[in-house]
């Protein structure tokens, strides 16, 4: 079973996200912060990480940063979820700071769990 990780404040996506999760037979590792995440995750090791870019403490693009620079991390796929405008010079950032997809909120459960899979079969990560 692949382990997700999930950083996202609100209550109503968490639910929404983790049921999809679920679903799919992902494990899921919650995180409602940015700190709840630097400190969680590195030692969890999920298979991937989906990441709020609005988070109420770190900004999700420099919780990423500080992911891809930590040893325990920084192999670990991530993608950042948004419902902020579509604004190509954020979507950049991201995936200049070592995201390997972006998507934008609301995102179908269909759609999420399929460019999970994406990402994990190019990641490496998709197991037999």
């Amino acid at each position: 079973m692949y382990r997700i990780g999930l950083v996202e404040d609100d209550v109503l996506m968490q639910k929404m996200l983790s049921s999809a999760l679920k679903s799919a037979e992902f494990e899921c590792v919650l995180c409602p912060t940015g700190a709840s995440a630097l400190e969680r995750l590195p030692k969890e090791r999920p298979d991937l990480i989906l990441l709020d870019v609005n988070l109420p403490d770190i900004d999700g693009h420099e919780v990423c940063r500080r992911l891809k620079v930590d040893e325990l991390s920084r192999d670990t796929p991530i993608i950042m979820l948004t419902g902020e405008a579509r604004a190509l010079e954020q979507r950049v950032r991201g995936l200049e700071l070592g995201a390997d997809d972006y998507l934008f909120k609301p995102i179908s459960p269909k759609v999420l769990i399929a460019r999970i899979r994406a990402v994990l079969q190019s990641s490496g990560r998709a197991r037999a």
